[in-house]
């Protein structure tokens, strides 16, 4: 697997038989490889995780398939691309079959290639978790503890409480499937002042992940280095991968 952080809360993976886009709103996007089918996922309609550009992308692959929360109308998608997008409201389980053939071209079956699986944001639209033969990976949108310093306690406690009732939510899903997210792009935002670490630190302790990739920076790659020295983070401060630097790219 080989992932590269395009910017804020973007990432292009890249895996043996599929290629998968997040939330991409500017920056370069890597060259397409048209060999493989490319997934593209788009958390909810805000400016900073959907641009239009994606739909550009129809033309420099073959297979693309778009899996978009169903706050982005259908009505603003361009006419011929309608057939490739799955628009899909949180709660909802959707999935991509192919088709299994013998050594004479025979078809033998159809079998579930990607199952995508999303859950209910915070703020807006959906959280992704995404399934494969390669990989299991988690795109949380804004699915995080938005916990604003010039919000009430009250409001801070009712935010918290619905965060943990979708990580709980998580959680049942990898205990049933006995398989943990191989990946977690999961928000850190310094907007958020002291309170930047809420979200990844609720988000390893209920669910976990085989890496946590922090995300959503708004600009500010020292969250990154501060939450891996919180004594909060020490159980899994070595999952904790990245700089904050556009362009990184991690190979797993």
């Amino acid at each position: 697997m080989k992932i590269r952080f395009i910017g804020h809360s973007g990432f292009y993976v890249e895996l043996e038989e599929m290629n998968l886009l997040f939330d991409y709103y500017r920056g370069e996007l890597p060259e397409i490889d048209r060999s493989k089918p490319l997934f593209v996922f788009v958390s909810h309609a805000h400016p900073d995780h959907f641009q239009r550009e994606i739909f550009s992308l129809a033309e420099k692959a073959d297979n693309v398939v778009y899996f978009l929360s169903d706050d982005i109308r259908r009505s603003a998608l361009p006419l011929q691309i309608q057939e490739s997008v799955r628009l899909l409201a949180p709660e909802t389980e959707t999935e991509i079959c192919r088709l299994v053939q013998d050594e004479m071209g025979r078809e033998l079956r159809q079998e579930v290639f990607l199952t995508v699986n999303t859950y209910r944001s915070t703020d807006e639209g959906v959280a992704f978790l995404i399934d494969c033969d390669e990989a299991r990976i988690y795109h949380a949108g804004d699915l995080n503890d938005w916990h604003w310093e010039e919000n009430t306690e009250a409001e801070n406690n009712v935010q918290r409480t619905l965060y943990l009732e979708e990580l709980r939510e998580l959680r049942a899903e990898v205990e049933r499937s006995g398989r943990l997210p191989d990946i977690a792009f999961v928000p850190v935002d310094s907007r958020l002042g002291e309170n930047y670490w809420r979200g990844a630190d609720a988000y390893m302790r209920e669910v976990g992940a085989r890496y946590l990739i922090p995300m959503h920076l708004y600009g500010d790659k020292t969250v990154i280095r501060k939450l891996r020295e919180r004594s909060e983070a020490r159980d899994y401060r070595d999952q904790i991968l990245g700089t904050g630097e556009e362009g990184e790219v991690f190979s797993l």
